[in-house]
């Protein structure tokens, strides 16, 4: 019939976010959800790094309300520095990366949907050395969706 059904979504973005904390949260985006049995959809648009290390990992993950997704997992995306061509530890390379996914048991009202970084664990270094969002636009979007089938 030509009626587009109202969609509940949010972008947020930051020009030249320029992000060098190594961990903890590097911005959050507020949004509020209307129903209690849908699922938030999140993406994160931008470039992020790990750099100057060997067998080092660095992991990039979404917060809602300062907690991580449990149902069904952990919305996250890892960037690894294994072995450094000729033993040369000065690598840093900055590409654009995306990743996103979905998250459910997220209840009615406002919600802070937050973009944070950290150590991998998993016998990687830890406190290597991160970046996010170097000379570019930065990106975390936001959709509530119907619940899965």
């Amino acid at each position: 019939s030509g009626i587009v059904p109202q969609r509940n979504w949010k972008q947020c973005s930051w020009k030249l976010l320029n992000d060098g904390r190594d961990k903890g949260l590097i911005k959050d985006c507020h949004f509020v959800k209307k129903a209690d049995n849908t699922a938030l959809k999140v993406e994160f648009d931008g470039d992020f790094r790990v750099a100057y290390c060997e067998r080092c990992c660095k992991r990039w993950f979404f917060t809602f309300n300062g907690a991580e997704c449990s149902k069904p997992n952990a919305i996250d995306a890892v960037h690894v520095i294994y072995d450094s061509y000729q033993n040369n530890k000065d690598i840093n390379i900055h590409r654009h990366s995306q990743f996103g996914g979905y998250c459910e048991r997220i209840g009615k009202g406002a919600v802070r949907v937050g973009l944070a970084v950290g150590d991998c664990g998993h016998g990687y270094r830890s406190g290597s050395d991160a970046f996010t969002g170097h000379i570019s636009t930065s990106r975390i979007l936001i959709e509530e969706v119907p619940p899965p089938q």
